[in-house]
């Protein structure tokens, strides 16, 4: 309302009438002009807001490089997960392509072995100069425990790894053994390189005496190669029975620091020359990071739903088992088929039977190797499945193998689309991996699969390389 139409409604509410209204209009508009304040020189200046915007794309950076040292530790364990994998098959040429040029290697008391053509000749000495197994051969290295610390600039690491070694030759001999790993690591054009394989030997023991009767001859026979190392072993020790303690890179209040980046260790990119930062930029920056975290977060959901099939499994939990698959998800272990969604898994559940006292059914899950896909809606893992199978006063069995799953968002919540399961080995506890091995397990009767399975293979003694959902993470052959 202006100021001629508010003093006219005064005057009427205040009953003068229009006389004294008459009065009022001739003397507003000098009223008026002199009361009005002086008309605005412009538009009001925006305030600059270069500097909050700054102070914010700083800490968004900041947030960033934290979430970076959480996806290197999840790069770092999947490289040692992986130099197992191809340990187990003999893949040498695969396993020197994880190596840093001027890399070491140095494997219980055998000497050090100096760059990649070194190494590669220390691994091809392990096998007679040749690129894989042999019929009746096992190899199998499960890689447990890590601990992993980076160093402040992100561009370094060194872990502590444990070693659960399983190997022998069909029918001829079998062995135990377990030994440390003191490795350190490089980051070279974006991936992560093993700089440094140090492991310390514990014990390497015969089957069926086991490590209660091994000696320091029979410990040192483990990584022994015809090739000639480039220099003696740089540390000098006792194994099993004696006591020693491999050195530890970590201390009692780092052991956890891969999490943290030092203070004020990162800030955004600077801005082209006279270009201010934008919110529009900021939000970008934000959604990125977002994206980022939900891979990350993607990695821990995925290896819990893994390992919460292992205890489901444990215990022949059916009902629980099926519920971590998705409507159409597919099922195929051991050579028994291919199952199609998930009341066909539940079915399959049943068949192995009801938990009962008396009856051991350990599925440990080892050994993860985790890729999330890049729009963080779907997911694959190798991982390593280590079994105690034993009915009380009747049999006991010792089994091995490897899973390849898939898993897919699902309303928000991870579940299996494909779970495969491929068998190493079976045998019994007497007589071990050295000298039995039960074939692959035949369908169950009355209940084909839907599908016959989907890959011919023998387990051991004979030679099979699961499939794996991944590249080489150097090479990416």
């Amino acid at each position: 309302m202006n100021s001629w139409n508010r003093l006219a409604l005064c005057c009427l509410l205040s009953g003068t009438g229009f006389a004294p209204l008459t009065t009022a209009l001739a003397q507003a508009p000098a009223a008026a002009a002199a009361a009005a304040p002086a008309p605005p020189a412009g538009p009001p200046r925006a305030p600059d807001m270069t500097p909050r915007l700054a102070r914010a794309a700083d800490r968004v950076a900041a947030i960033d490089a934290q979430a970076s040292r959480i996806e290197d530790y999840d790069a770092l364990r999947n490289l040692q997960h992986i130099y197992g994998y191809y340990y187990d098959e003999a893949l040498w040429d695969q396993i020197v392509d994880l190596f840093a040029d001027d890399a070491t290697l140095e494997v219980g008391l055998h000497g050090v072995y100096a760059g990649k053509s070194s190494i590669q000749r220390y691994f091809l000495g392990l096998t007679g100069g040749k690129v894989g197994l042999v019929r009746g051969q096992l190899n199998n290295q499960l890689q447990l425990s890590p601990v992993i610390t980076l160093s402040p600039d992100g561009m370094r690491a060194q872990a502590r790894w444990r070693v659960f070694i399983q190997d022998g030759e069909f029918n001829k001999g079998a062995n135990w053994g377990a030994a440390v790993y003191e490795n350190e690591y490089v980051k070279q054009d974006g991936h992560w390189k093993i700089a440094r394989l140090h492991l310390y030997m514990r014990f390497y023991a015969p089957y069926e005496s086991g490590w209660t009767r091994t000696t320091a001859v029979l410990n040192e026979r483990y990584g022994k190669s015809t090739a000639k190392a480039d220099r003696p072993p740089s540390v000098r020790y006792a194994t099993w029975p004696e006591r020693f303690t491999a050195p530890m890179h970590f201390g009692a209040d780092s052991s956890d620091r891969y999490r943290l980046a030092p203070e004020n260790a990162a800030r955004a990119p600077a801005p082209p020359e006279n270009a201010p930062r934008t919110a529009a930029a900021l939000e970008a920056q934000v959604r990125a990071l977002e994206l980022k975290l939900r891979r990350l977060h993607a990695v821990d959901e995925v290896e819990n739903l893994e390992s919460a099939y292992g205890y489901y499994a444990d215990m022949s939990m059916q009902d629980a088992t099926s519920a971590l698959f998705a409507e159409n998800a597919t099922l195929e272990i051991l050579g028994r088929g291919v199952f199609l969604g998930r009341d066909r898994v539940y079915e399959y559940m049943r068949r192995l039977g009801a938990p009962t006292d008396g009856r051991l059914f350990t599925h440990m899950q080892l050994q993860p190797v985790i890729t999330i896909s890049p729009d963080g809606n779907s997911a694959s893992i190798r991982a390593r499945l280590f079994e105690m199978f034993g009915v009380k006063g009747t049999q006991a069995q010792w089994a091995e193998g490897v899973y390849e799953n898939r898993f897919v968002l699902d309303q928000g919540v991870w579940k299996y689309i494909t779970l495969n399961g491929y068998q190493t080995f079976y045998t019994n506890y007497e007589q071990g991996w050295g000298k039995h091995s039960v074939p692959l397990m035949t369908y169950f009767p009355g209940y084909p699969p839907d599908l016959p399975h989907s890959i011919e293979y023998e387990p051991y003694p004979a030679v099979f390389v699961p499939p794996f959902h991944y590249r080489n993470p150097v090479s990416g052959r």
